[in-house]
């Protein structure tokens, strides 16, 4: 199994992905209004409108009222900007089917939707008039033509994982007709980050690690320009070189084999996502991990698949989240 689908089933929990605006007009003969992600704003909740995105593109007549969700990050945005949510993929990794940073947390009612396998006759019996899944599974990606004929469909903006969490934001803001509510979240995570930052001085210059173990199997994000990293460069924080060296495998990730684990000691703190106590101790277990100043020095963290999956595709909805979990970390590594 190649590592993209591997970190997209463990840290994304088994997220859902793909369906595309349909290029539905209304029954008046307005040209809608064109946009990229990365756009300004423009006028606020102007419909009809066309957003491009990595897919295509997608036109929305009017204000969305029934919205689908199908990735973690649009489940998250959504809720934060107060979405009319109709149905959401199941988290299986959480107990109430939530992914975590959902904000109110959406009700069993609405969370119907498998996380990997597109169910089109259940997602067209609820009748939705938007489909977000800028994180969704590559499996939905794969039945965007299908589901482009259901309603109209917001996927990623460049490549999946790849985008930044205010572009994607900004998009999802603009296809429900909530831009200032999205600019007002962006703002208040900058500031939040910020504030952190200002806090802590000490963690301008130190270096991070982030990745996942599954089945043994240990993978590691070193895309200098990923969302993880543009996360922890507004703390003032980098990758350290040595990991910036390897050759990128698949979605900013690269695997890294026993005899390169000793790399990981280039970074001044690790967080890496695991499946369970048993699966930390044996990743502590292994020779080259138990002798890293890493180790030792106890700045090597772990988290669970859902904590992870926030750090892999972090945005403004979930930065609160964030920081309450690496927070204290991030402290001690900043001295």
């Amino acid at each position: 199994m190649s590592p993209l689908p591997r970190m997209l089933r463990a840290a994304m929990a088994f997220a859902v992905a793909g369906l595309v605006l349909t290029g539905c007009s209304d029954s008046d003969n307005a040209s809608p209004r064109e946009t990229g992600a990365s756009n300004s704003p423009g006028q606020q909740g102007a419909f009809p409108l066309t957003l491009t995105h990595g897919q295509g593109k997608a036109t929305i007549p009017r204000k969305p009222q029934r919205v689908v969700v199908l990735g973690f990050a649009d489940a998250q945005i959504a809720a934060a900007l107060g979405a009319p949510v109709v149905g959401a993929s199941r988290n299986t990794s959480s107990s109430d089917g939530n992914w975590l940073g959902v904000s109110p947390a959406f009700s069993q009612k609405v969370l119907t939707l498998d996380a990997l396998n597109p169910n089109l006759e259940k997602i067209l019996a609820l009748k939705p008039d938007l489909i977000l899944m800028t994180t969704a599974q590559p499996s939905y990606g794969n039945a965007y033509a299908k589901l482009s004929a259901v309603a109209p469909v917001i996927s990623y903006k460049t490549k999946l994982l790849q985008d930044s969490g205010d572009e994607l934001t900004r998009l999802i803001g603009q296809a429900l007709g909530e831009e200032a509510k999205a600019e007002q979240l962006i703002e208040k995570s900058h500031k939040t980050l910020a504030d952190f930052a200002a806090a802590h001085p000490g963690l301008k210059g130190k270096t991070y690690a982030f990745g996942q173990e599954s089945a043994g199997t240990v993978h590691t994000v070193i895309a200098t320009d990923g969302p993880t990293a543009r996360f922890f460069g507004t703390l003032g924080m980098r990758l350290p070189g040595p990991l910036t060296k390897l050759r990128i495998e698949s979605a900013g990730t690269t695997q890294l084999s026993q005899e390169n684990l000793d790399l990981l000691d280039s970074a001044n703190v690790a967080f890496f996502g695991v499946a369970g106590q048993k699966a930390r101790e044996d990743f502590v277990k292994r020779p080259v991990v138990s002798s890293l100043k890493l180790t030792t020095g106890g700045n090597l963290h772990f988290l669970d698949f859902n904590e992870s999956g926030m750090l892999l595709g972090p945005n403004p909805a979930v930065t609160d989240a964030l920081l309450a979990k690496l927070g204290p970390a991030l402290k001690k590594a900043a001295g």
